[in-house]
């Protein structure tokens, strides 16, 4: 009896390590993570580290940080990070498409010129610097629910950045807070 629990133990360990295998294209980009990291130093709030793509940041203290790149809603984004008040960060975006984090960092394939052309029309735009990098700052005043959105956009490493912060002003602190701490290794 032992012995068959002890093969049938091993049989279904045997099956579990080559059905997680399959599917799997080899050539493909190992997924993008994304982590909490205590490594960096904050004057203020929670450090936050990217653990592919590199970025830290501050974020306010008790929020919570949720990485939607995998969700539907992702749009095909590189990453998609969102920061907020645990209560207002569902663990899966709304299939409504009607959620709207605090604060959020956006990573696209390409150039920012590319990113950019759709969120410049009609908008407000100014300029900034993000990480040392020139970034542009959009505020959406064309569209009524979005009206008040602030978008920063720059481009690094052949990605485009957006940290965008939800309309109403009511997280100004918080965004400002992520902006002059977000960081490059080595920047």
């Amino acid at each position: 009896m032992a012995s068959s629990r002890f093969l049938g133990g091993l049989f279904s360990l045997f099956a579990l390590v080559m059905l997680s295998g399959c599917g799997e294209d080899q050539n493909q980009a190992t997924p993008l993570q994304a982590s909490a990291s205590s490594t960096i130093g904050c004057k203020s709030g929670q450090p936050y580290q990217h653990t592919t793509l590199g970025y830290h940041l501050c974020f306010q203290s008790g929020w919570a940080v949720r990485d939607y790149t995998a969700e539907p809603g992702s749009g095909g984004a590189v990453s998609v990070v969102a920061f907020g008040p645990a209560a207002a960060m569902p663990t899966h975006v709304p299939a409504s498409g009607s959620f709207t984090p605090p604060v959020e960092v956006r990573v696209v394939a390409g150039s920012k010129v590319d990113a950019e052309q759709s969120l410049v029309q009609g908008n407000q735009l100014g300029s900034t610097t993000v990480a040392g990098i020139p970034a542009d700052r959009i505020t959406v005043v064309d569209a009524a629910a979005a009206s008040g959105t602030v978008i920063v956009v720059f481009e690094h490493q052949a990605n485009t950045y957006e940290l965008e912060e939800a309309p109403g002003g009511a997280n100004d602190a918080a965004f400002n807070q992520v902006l002059s701490s977000f960081a490059f290794p080595g920047s």
